[in-house]
């Protein structure tokens, strides 16, 4: 369900947590912030895909906010020697595995309309991978690890 990275920067741990600050702002994410931490109180959630403008963002080349998608996000920031700063990201992914599920559900439910058995059982398998995989891997993970880097030029 967590799923942690760490980073390394060129930046003070102080102005890194401002840039990252910054970042989680602008992809509306509620957080509260220490010296050295950052905690996400609430992340943003898009019910109605289409008309919620909090769904995508700007900031990466898939054109999708990956907040969205996860339950929360907690950065430590530690100072370490030749001023370097290493920046610990910890994803809590639970949103992202009620989304493979309900993905799951729904391809159950058009697999029960399928002739045969194994061509069902094929269904539900490839829309289980394929949602693991783009959201849970990819938006949960990947993504927010990349706009978190991006955002902290020198990594």
């Amino acid at each position: 369900m967590y799923k942690t990275y760490e980073l390394v920067c060129n930046l003070p741990a102080r102005i890194a947590a401002k840039r990252i600050g910054g970042l989680l702002s602008k992809e509306g994410v509620d957080y509260t912030a220490t010296d050295l931490s950052i905690s996400s109180v609430r992340t943003p959630i898009a019910v109605f895909w289409w008309i919620q403008p909090k769904l995508y963002s700007r900031n990466n080349r898939v054109g999708l906010n990956p907040f969205v998608f996860v339950s929360g996000v907690d950065l430590r920031f530690m100072e370490g020697e030749n001023g370097l700063t290493r920046v610990t990201v910890r994803v809590n992914r639970f949103r992202t595995l009620l989304w493979v599920v309900s993905y799951i559900t729904c391809s159950g439910f058009a697999a029960v309309a399928m002739p045969e058995l194994w061509g069902a059982i094929a269904l539900i398998a490839g829309v289980a991978c394929a949602a693991w995989l783009g959201i849970v891997e990819f938006l949960g993970g990947y993504l927010i690890k990349k706009e978190i880097a991006d955002r902290l030029t020198g990594c």
